[in-house]
């Protein structure tokens, strides 16, 4: 009797352990919040189609959304634009901000193929610009901008876990002095160019942007 009951009780442990752990995975799911906790990763392709004085303007980068509610999203997001600039030099954008997102028709990620919704959040800029290598002396300048981006977007659902995002956007900023290392330099032709080394500015810019995010797991 006493052989059977050594063998039976690892075995009834083992089994009320299971139960036990069931039940409180079963709990936990009830208490947690279905409308909170996912997160989204995503990389994305940005396009400035009216930057002044620039031959191009085609920047890329990263994103993350943390959802916070049935409508409410969360944004971070980094973005890298490089630029060449007419007969002058060459700039480099990096940009770092965050947003929240509101779904007005939509909740968020139910199946719905199209889920528009409305961003605005801070965001900051360094920028740095430098001479072109036909230039026959070199130049240097960087400078810090910050400000507010916002605009209107739409998520195209083409699974549970993955959709497109496209939203169209203006970034309004206050940019803070240029230092330069050198402000007046002569190209190759001997055809003298300047950068004015202007004091806070108002620079505003609209941005077109496409992602793809894919969501990764809940964070509670």
């Amino acid at each position: 009797m006493n052989n059977k009951l050594f063998y039976i009780a690892p075995v009834v442990s083992l089994v009320s352990i299971s139960i036990a752990n069931e039940q409180a995975v079963a709990q936990k799911a009830q208490t947690k919040n279905p409308y909170s906790g996912d997160l989204q990763f995503g990389i994305r392709g940005t396009l400035n189609p009216f930057i002044k004085k620039a031959e191009s303007w085609i920047g890329y980068g990263a994103q993350m959304r943390v959802k916070i509610s049935r409508r409410i999203n969360t944004e971070w997001f980094a973005d890298y634009f490089p630029a060449t600039i007419k007969w002058s030099g060459e700039r480099r954008d990096i940009r770092i901000g965050s947003a929240i997102e509101y779904y007005p028709l939509h909740e968020i990620y139910t199946g719905k193929e199209c889920t528009p919704y409305f961003s605005i959040g801070p965001t900051s800029t360094y920028t740095q610009l430098n001479s072109r290598t036909f230039n026959a002396e070199s130049w240097e300048a960087k400078r810090w901008s910050f400000g507010v981006i916002a605009g209107m977007g739409m998520l195209v659902n083409v699974g549970k876990k993955l959709n497109f995002g496209f939203v169209t956007q203006y970034c309004s900023q206050m940019a803070t002095e240029l230092k330069f290392g050198k402000n007046y330099v002569g190209d190759s032709n001997n055809l003298p160019t300047k950068i004015h080394d202007a004091k806070i500015s108002y620079e505003g810019q609209l941005l077109l942007c496409m992602s793809v995010n894919y969501t990764i797991g809940d964070l509670w």
